[in-house]
């Protein structure tokens, strides 16, 4: 068995400005570490309570083939759903916050972020579970 991935280095192809309290720093580089069961929870709590609702019962009803909800969590249908209530502006604050905390930063980082550096710590993120990182790589 292979030991879990517990950090990941994302490069950045621009440089993240922010501050921490009265201190600017400049970000080249984040380390993600792995996310914990109080991440998993928040990004629960940002989904809300109807997607969780539907996603388990599915599960329970056989409704999307009797599947478990990891196999549910792998339907690309399931995961656009999830992906654009991450993204939903009432919710960016929230995600932002999450990904500040796995990477050991203030949010001001997060939101500095280029575009595409932003894409890089989405995928870093999923890379800790490879079983999802396809669903969302843009093959």
């Amino acid at each position: 068995m292979t030991a879990p991935k517990l950090t990941e280095l994302i490069s950045l192809s621009v440089p993240a400005e922010g501050r921490d309290g009265d201190k600017s720093m400049s970000c080249t580089s984040l380390t993600m570490r792995r996310p914990r069961a109080r991440h998993v929870k928040a990004v629960v709590v940002l989904l809300g309570s109807d997607f969780v609702r539907n996603l388990m019962a599915s599960a329970d009803t056989g409704a999307a083939g009797g599947e478990s909800v990891s196999a549910l969590m792998q339907d690309r249908d399931n995961i656009a759903e999830a992906l654009a209530l991450l993204t939903d502006p009432a919710r960016l604050d929230g995600m932002t916050e999450i990904l500040a905390d796995l990477c050991s930063v203030p949010p001001s980082v997060i939101d500095d972020l280029d575009p595409a550096d932003l894409v890089k710590v989405g995928q870093a993120m999923f890379g800790f579970f490879p079983e999802l990182l396809g669903l969302v790589s843009s093959n």
